[in-house]
């Protein structure tokens, strides 16, 4: 028997608990600047595959994207790739010329969510009858059919390759913590199974008319996950409406999202310690109870004062379910979640745990300890101020400081995949393919579905980001062709390094001033790295996308977080930092003449230790922006006589590096170092310079131009 409370009991505490998950960020403005950042890594993500020739379409899932995490929730970035190249056919109607036919066979072994893929040749509408590859299997009456082992057996390989942890649950499978990556199919059309969906009686206005009729066109995924009780489950494919789901959770007011959050915080605090690896509730069955409370409750309940109301009803509609034995999937409802996650003696227990939490009116939240959410629910009863709890003004710049960095890291490591592409071509080859590739830029678009058509902005400014990235290095790549050749370096070309300039506050600018270094107008170089020290204040976080920084664990500098927070959405992602400089091959007129040791900095035993992810840059000269200025600088200043501005600007250099390496924003620390011992070299300290390399060379035996530079230093002694 629930105890009793004052009526206004759960009305003080839902306000006093929106208050605490505000403070954690789950805000309107947080929460859409979660869902453009990651759409818009969805979004490049694609456009990068489609652009290395790979035909596949990227989706982010879950708590990230949908935005209802918080800082210490723990949350994974789930990323699904679906192969284009693979048509899915419901029926022998779907079949078409010259692709990859599957057929959905739905065998009598398989449960409602699960469908067999049979093999269909390309050329003729006919079933294969043999084998095509060791993921190709012949059953016991002759008919081949695709298993679902591929993805995970081409990751296991991988960790083995690479000494990582093989990581694995359900239809993912990765080799990071923090990141989930699932193969999938996709299908237009939604199988038969998901038709009551649409058409059973609801008592509520939600989903309405117009979002059902979005949903039904997004078709759904078949992801490679047999059923947890079959005996073939390697040749079943689960069905998956998760762009439904995406969609729905899209649709949901700021209270629904709250209860959401509110619900993943007391299963990962309060309901599964007390299982203690005894079953497991989910995210998703937090997720599927909020889409059948949202149907189910009227609007007015719906309300501010209401989430404990809201939070309660979804407990109720779970221990209902532990009770039948049976948890209903929302858009297939005799789908039961509870397979494979609960048997009976632990949905007996689950139901106790619930039992608590609902009798006792959710006082359990008071020892969630996440976040400190228990901590601020307590503040906010007693109005008194705690010790060492983060204001909501900190933890808010700091997610979105996160939110930029993540942005910009893997926009720069998307770039450096299509670079590595035409990493073996000529300088006129690369000219010829960045031309071509911006020229097909400019007309690309992407398929959306639905509701993705809200991502077509967002393709737009991907689109607009990578033409201005590779115009960078084309307008490099030509001006370098013409100081090799001693030729003119007209207006089109600069007018390719005015167009990209805006890539970021430094690296395009940088790469400018380098070449009329090279080029000799010393004038105009010093006007430009000038121009490059006034952008570059203590707001500008530093990039690299060359796998040396993790977004997920460093954090950004305090005054570049608190720069964003007071911007819009769309400053999220490029305005206030500086990537490295990268000079490929093909540029190297345009890089001053030590960088050329860069891009041999190892021989041929050094590049076999070489990590995968150094593979391609380690041939080009990478610096940090910071440090390169003020190399930069030094050298323009050098040949112009300007002997104070020279001293000055290898004073910036030392402190930048030393004070970089500290705050962690220099991720090229020995390229960095190599140029400052080169401008003891050009003062006459050969000796100061000498000792720099060694213990440079130390720290780094391999791949590290030093070594270079001491066999060079020692042959001038």
């Amino acid at each position: 028997m629930a105890g009793y409370v004052p009526v206004w009991f759960h009305s003080v505490m839902s306000l006093r608990l929106i208050a605490a998950l505000e403070d954690l960020g789950v805000t309107e403005l947080i929460i859409g600047r979660r869902r453009h950042t990651f759409l818009q890594d969805e979004s490049a993500l694609t456009m990068n595959d489609q652009i290395c020739g790979e035909n596949v379409v990227s989706y982010h899932f879950r708590s990230m994207t949908e935005g209802t995490t918080t800082p210490e929730m723990g949350s994974d970035i789930d990323t699904l790739d679906c192969d284009d190249c693979v048509n899915i056919m419901p029926g022998w109607p779907d079949w078409k010329r010259g692709k990859e036919n599957l057929l959905m066979v739905k065998h009598a072994t398989c449960s409602l969510q699960h469908y067999r893929l049979q093999e269909i040749r390309p050329d003729l509408p006919l079933p294969l009858t043999v084998p095509i590859d060791e993921f190709s299997v012949l059953d016991a009456d002759g008919i081949v059919y695709r298993s679902n082992r591929a993805a995970g057996t081409i990751m296991r390989q991988l960790a083995v390759a690479l000494n990582r942890p093989y990581l694995n649950a359900g239809p993912s499978h990765s080799i990071l913590e923090m990141y989930d990556f699932v193969h999938a199919y996709r299908c237009e059309t939604l199988p038969i199974e998901c038709e009551s969906w649409f058409t059973r009686p609801r008592h509520g206005i939600w989903p309405t008319q117009e979002l059902l009729q979005t949903a039904r066109e997004l078709g759904c995924f078949l992801l490679p996950d047999g059923h947890c009780n079959s005996e073939y489950n390697l040749l079943e494919w689960r069905v998956s409406p998760s762009l439904i789901e995406r969609y729905l959770m899209f649709s949901m007011h700021l209270i629904h999202l709250h209860c959401y959050v509110t619900l993943n915080l007391l299963k990962k605090d309060i309901i599964n310690p007390y299982l203690n690896g005894d079953g497991k509730l989910t995210s998703f069955h937090c997720k599927t109870a909020l889409f059948y409370a949202r149907e189910q409750l009227v609007s007015e309940i719906c309300t501010a004062d209401r989430l404990f109301d809201c939070i309660l009803y979804c407990l109720n509609l779970m221990r209902e379910w532990t009770i039948s034995g049976h948890f209903p999937l929302y858009i297939m409802n005799e789908v039961n979640l509870f397979d494979g996650k609960l048997n009976s003696e632990q949905r007996a227990r689950l139901r106790t745990v619930l039992n608590i939490i609902i009798d006792t009116h959710l006082a359990p939240l008071a020892f969630v300890k996440a976040d400190d959410l228990g901590v601020r629910l307590l503040n906010n009863v007693y109005t008194v101020a705690i010790r060492d709890m983060k204001p909501r003004r900190a933890i808010h710049q700091e997610i979105t400081g996160f939110l930029s960095v993540y942005g910009n890291v893997f926009h720069a490591i998307r770039m450096r995949h299509i670079l590595t592409e035409a990493a073996d071509n000529t300088p006129d080859e690369l000219c010829l393919f960045l031309h071509s590739l911006i020229t097909a830029m400019t007309q690309h678009q992407l398929h959306r579905h639905g509701s993705e058509h809200a991502l077509c902005r967002i393709d737009g400014v991907n689109k607009d980001y990578i033409i201005r990235y590779l115009q960078q290095h084309l307008a490099s790549t030509a001006a370098s062709i013409c100081l090799q050749h001693g030729m003119h370096i007209g207006n089109r070309i600069l007018s390719w390094y005015s167009a990209a300039k805006d890539t970021d506050v430094a690296s395009t600018r940088l790469k400018l001033g380098s070449m009329f270094y090279c080029k000799g107008d010393l004038q105009m170089a010093a006007d430009v790295l000038d121009d490059v020290e006034r952008r570059y204040d203590n707001t500008v976080q530093a990039i690299c996308g060359c796998g040396r920084m993790d977004p997920l664990v460093g954090k950004p500098r305090k005054k570049f977080t608190e720069f964003l927070y007071e911007c819009d959405t769309d400053f999220l992602l490029t305005n206030r930092v500086a990537y490295c400089v990268r000079f490929l091959r093909q540029e190297v007129y345009c890089a001053p003449q030590i960088l050329h040791f860069e891009m041999v900095r190892g021989a041929e035993d050094d590049i076999q230790h070489r990590r995968p992810f150094e593979r391609g840059w380690m041939n080009w000269a990478v610096v940090d922006s910071r440090p390169f200025l003020h190399y930069l600088q030094y050298l323009t200043f050098r040949d112009l006589g300007l002997r104070y501005k020279q001293e000055q600007a290898l004073q910036s250099l030392r402190v930048s590096i030393n004070d970089g390496i500290k705050q962690k924003q220099v991720y090229h620390p020995e390229t960095a170092t190599n140029l400052f011992a080169h401008c003891l070299e050009l003062e006459g300290r050969i000796d100061d310079a000498l000792g720099i390399y060694s213990v440079l060379q130390a720290a780094m035996p391999r791949n590290n131009a030093a070594n270079l530079h001491i066999r060079r230093l020692t042959n001038v002694l």
